[in-house]
C-alpha cells in the first residue's frame, strides 16, 4: 500500500559541523572555572590544580610579591631620604639652622640687625616668594678633603647682612665649623665683618 505524500514525515539527517582552524597549533585545554550559584567565579584548591596550573599560580603570586616588595623598598628609600636631608643633623638644611641659631645669639649682630632677624637663601624679586635658595656647595682640596661652602642671608628691622661659612669634616665624619662670619653694609661707613668661628 502507498502511502500518499502528504502523510509522510521527514526526519531530518544528523550532520556534523567541522570546525577548522586557521593554524597548525594544537588547541589549549583551558581551564575552566567553576560558577557558584550567585555566578561568582570561585578558585580550584590548590589539590585539584595541574602541575601547569600551579605553576601559572605560582608565577602571578611570586611576580605580585615582588612589585610590591619593590614598591615599599622605593618608598622606605625616598622617605629615608627626605628625612635625613630635613631632619638629619649633616644636612644642609640642619646646618643653615644651627647658623641662624648662632647669629641669633651673637650679641654685636643683635644690635646692629635688630630683633627679630631671619635668615633665607638668595634674594627674589617676588616678595611673595617664601621659599629662597641656599647655596650651599661641597668641595675638595688636594688633600681630597671635603669642604663645605655656603652663603645666605640675615636680615633685622635694622639692617641686613649677607653670611659666609665655611665647614670641614672631623674625625668622626661630621661637619663642623672652620669658618662663620657676617658682613653687614655700613650706611655712610665701610661694611663691618662679624666672625663667629674662625679656625
Amino acid at each position: 500500500m502507498l502511502r500518499s505524500l502528504s502523510t509522510l514525515r521527514l526526519i531530518p539527517k544528523p550532520t556534523t559541523t567541522l570546525y577548522c582552524r586557521p593554524f597548525s597549533t594544537p588547541a589549549r585545554q583551558v581551564p575552566k572555572k567553576t560558577t557558584s550559584a550567585l555566578g561568582v567565579q570561585t578558585v580550584k584548591p590548590w589539590g585539584e590544580l595541574s602541575t601547569p596550573e600551579k605553576v601559572v599560580v605560582a608565577s602571578k603570586t611570586t611576580v605580585n610579591v615582588g612589585v610590591i616588595l619593590a614598591g615599599v623598598t622605593l618608598t622606605s628609600a625616598i622617605v629615608y631620604y627626605i628625612g635625613s636631608e630635613l631632619f638629619g643633623s649633616q644636612s644642609a638644611t640642619s646646618i643653615f639652622s644651627d647658623a641662624v641659631d648662632r647669629i641669633r645669639k651673637h650679641e654685636e649682630l643683635v644690635s646692629v640687625l635688630g630683633e627679630p632677624i631671619k635668615g633665607h637663601g638668595e634674594p627674589s624679586r617676588n616678595s611673595r616668594r617664601r621659599n629662597r635658595r641656599i647655596t650651599s656647595q661641597v668641595v675638595e682640596d688636594q688633600n681630597n678633603e671635603p669642604h663645605l661652602f655656603m652663603r645666605f642671608y640675615v636680615e633685622g628691622p635694622e639692617n641686613q647682612g649677607t653670611v659666609m661659612l665655611e665647614m670641614i669634616k672631623n674625625d668622626q665624619k661630621k661637619w663642623e665649623y672652620k669658618t662663620l662670619y657676617v658682613d653687614v653694609p655700613g650706611q655712610g661707613y665701610g661694611s663691618q665683618r662679624f666672625y663667629l668661628e674662625r679656625k
